[in-house]
C-alpha cells in the first residue's frame, strides 16, 4: 500500500479553512539515482503564499498542489548517486528547479529560467512531512542551526540577490518601502553593510519591529510625508531605495538622489503604476529589477551559521502545520514579522 503523510494542499475553490487544508497526501519516494528525501522540520511562509491563499487569489497556484517553498529538515534516504550529503544531514531546499537547457540557463541566468518548476506552486511543495528533490537543490547548512531559522535561508538568499548587485557603502542613504520580511531583509543586510537605513512602513507592529532588528528611522507613510522626513536629514535623497512592495517604483524615483540606485523586488502581478521617465533621466537613476536568488545560496548559509545579521529576531511566530492559515491571516493584517511553520 502507498504510505501517507500529513500536508497542506492548496484548493482554488475553499472558503476558509477549506482554502488549504491539511490532508492525508502520498508520501514521496526516491525514483532517482540524484534525488534526496527530505523529513521537513520547518517551512516559513513567504509572501507569495499569502498572496496565493487571498480571496480572490493575487497569485497563481496550481489546483491541488502542497504549498510551501521556504523549507529546512533533516535527510532521511538519498539516492545511489548523491554526493553532496548524507542520511541525518541538515539542508535547506533551493525551491525553484531551473532546468539547464535554456537560453537564460545556459548564459549563467539560472533565476530566469524559462522552464522553470516551482516547488509549493507549481509542483508539491515542503509544507508537509517529507519532500523529494533533486540533490542539486539541497543544501547542507550546520545542524546546529534550528531548523525554524534554517527555514529563512531561501528568503535571506533571494534578497542577497539584490543586495550583492547594488552594493551599499558605510554611510549610504537607504530608504526600504516595505517592512514586511523581505523589506526587513534588506533593511538588515544594508545595515551590516554600514549604511544608515529608513523603513516606509504603514503598520505599526512592522515599524517596531524594523526598529529592534537595528534599522535607525521608521516613517509612517500615511501620517508623514516620507519625502520631508528623509530631507530632513539626507537632503540630496537617498543613494539606494527598494521597492519591497512591488507598486512602489513612483516613489522610489521621487526620493532617490542624483545618481541613485532603485532596487525593484517586490512581486505583484495586478500592479500597474505610472513611472514618470523625465527625472529618471534627468537624474540619472539606475533601477534593477531583482528576481529570486542566482547562486547566492551558500552565501545565505554562511550568513546564518555565523548570525551576521539578526534573522532570528525576525522570526516572531512558530505554529503548527494547522495553523497555516492563522499564520497567513496574522501576516495579511501586518501582526507579524517571519512566520515559521514547524512539522
Amino acid at each position: 500500500m502507498m504510505e501517507m503523510m500529513r500536508g497542506t494542499k492548496f484548493n482554488k475553490n475553499g472558503v476558509g479553512q477549506e482554502r488549504c487544508p491539511v490532508v492525508q497526501v502520498p508520501k514521496p519516494e526516491i525514483t532517482r539515482p540524484d534525488e534526496v528525501l527530505i523529513r521537513i522540520e520547518a517551512v516559513s511562509i513567504c509572501g507569495t503564499d499569502v498572496r496565493a491563499l487571498a480571496n480572490p487569489p493575487a497569485f497563481d497556484f496550481v489546483d491541488g498542489i502542497v504549498v510551501g517553498h521556504e523549507g529546512c529538515g533533516i535527510v532521511e534516504a538519498v539516492g545511489d548517486d548523491v554526493t553532496n550529503c548524507k542520511v541525518g544531514d541538515k539542508v535547506v531546499v533551493h525551491p525553484n528547479i531551473w532546468c539547464g537547457k535554456c537560453e537564460p540557463c545556459r548564459t549563467g541566468h539560472i533565476n530566469l529560467c524559462e522552464n522553470f518548476r516551482h516547488i509549493g506552486d507549481r509542483i508539491d511543495g515542503a509544507m508537509a512531512e517529507y519532500l523529494c528533490i533533486e540533490e542539486r537543490m539541497v543544501y547542507v547548512i550546520d545542524s546546529e542551526v534550528p531548523s525554524y531559522i534554517g527555514a529563512l535561508t531561501e528568503p535571506l538568499a533571494c534578497v542577497l540577490n539584490g543586495t550583492t548587485t547594488v552594493k551599499a557603502k558605510p554611510g549610504d542613504e537607504v530608504v526600504v518601502l516595505g517592512g514586511g520580511p523581505i523589506g526587513l531583509i534588506f533593511a538588515m543586510l544594508y545595515k551590516a553593510a554600514g549604511a544608515h537605513v529608513t523603513v516606509s512602513e504603514p503598520m505599526e507592529y512592522r515599524r517596531d519591529l524594523a526598529l529592534k532588528l537595528g534599522c535607525d528611522v521608521t516613517v509612517n507613510p500615511k501620517e508623514r510625508d516620507l519625502e520631508t522626513e528623509l530631507r530632513a536629514y539626507a537632503p540630496e535623497g537617498a543613494d539606494i531605495v527598494v521597492d519591497a512592495v512591488g507598486v512602489m517604483l513612483p516613489v522610489a524615483v521621487q526620493i532617490a538622489r542624483k545618481g541613485g540606485q532603485i532596487v525593484v523586488f517586490g512581486v505583484n502581478q495586478t500592479a500597474q503604476v505610472t513611472i514618470p521617465q523625465y527625472p529618471i533621466t534627468e537624474k540619472e537613476l539606475t533601477i534593477r529589477g531583482t528576481y529570486i536568488t542566482k547562486g547566492t545560496f551558500p552565501l545565505a548559509i554562511r550568513i546564518i551559521e555565523n548570525k551576521l545579521i539578526p534573522i532570528d529576531k525576525l522570526i516572531t511566530h512558530r505554529l503548527p502545520l494547522e495553523q497555516l492559515l492563522d499564520g497567513i491571516d496574522l501576516m495579511v493584517k501586518g501582526m507579524a514579522g517571519k512566520i515559521v511553520i514547524e512539522i
